[in-house]
């Protein structure tokens, strides 16, 4: 699926500037990262936004018009992009890996990535395992992922089970690939995926010596960091 091993600036390049901005993003591109990960939400008025928390200063963003969100935002020093400026900015300059953080807009998300980015630009993951499925019943072109936490205590150990040894969700969702917490890289993680045919997107790795391990040691198909230019440079005085 991926044509070489990949560096993905976690909410741009965002160890150096505020994550999920534009200046973290053009950063991203400019360190030569391959893809950018990003979350996107969506506000009471319908505009698909960059965000990762569900809300700005304890107010739900769902709750707020965009410009409200700018309001709040901009009193602290950054800037809540929409989904369609971040399109526009990278579009065919660097992969985007877009994760959906809530339920119910998926035709609106994947319609408006479409409207800038051609299939091989792009790929869509979540942690919702019907999410992944919903993705691919929108459009089965697309490119999905289906992200593993580090099991929650509290989901109890069938969950915690199910993120290290993940084979049954993965024959229910179908994800082009899997994205685990670097914490459940364990019991040769990267093998068993690649013998599913499953490439593997670790996240979130900012420790040189576990970047280090990663890329070389389990050899997964990308790496997910904060500090992309920290990665590119480990992975280029490798070679």
């Amino acid at each position: 699926m991926f044509e070489k091993q990949m560096i993905i600036a976690h909410r741009g390049a965002s160890g150096d500037y505020h994550e999920n901005t534009i200046e973290a993003f053009i950063e991203a591109i400019n360190v030569g990262a391959d893809a950018i990960e990003l979350d996107v939400r969506k506000t009471k008025d319908n505009k698909i936004i960059i965000s990762h928390d569900d809300n700005i200063d304890g107010i739900k963003l769902d709750s707020l018009d965009y410009n409200e969100i700018l309001e709040v935002s901009s009193s602290k020093g950054f800037i809540v992009p929409t989904l369609e400026e971040v399109l526009k900015l990278c579009q065919g300059k660097i992969l985007l890996d877009i994760e959906l953080k809530e339920e119910g807009y998926e035709e609106e998300v994947i319609s408006l990535i479409k409207k800038y980015l051609e299939y091989n630009e792009f790929f869509i993951r979540s942690f919702i395992d019907r999410q992944v499925r919903i993705v691919k019943k929108i459009d089965s072109k697309i490119k999905t992922g289906l992200l593993l936490g580090v099991g929650n205590p509290k989901y109890g150990f069938l969950t915690r089970l199910s993120e290290l040894f993940p084979i049954f969700r993965i024959i229910r969702t179908k994800p082009n690939f899997i994205s685990p917490h670097y914490r459940l890289m364990k019991f040769g993680y990267t093998k068993r995926m690649h013998l599913l045919k499953k490439p593997v997107i670790v996240w979130t790795v900012n420790d040189e010596n576990l970047i280090n391990k990663f890329l070389f040691k389990h050899k997964v198909d990308g790496l997910i960091t904060d500090y992309p230019k920290l990665a590119i440079n480990i992975q280029k005085n490798a070679d």
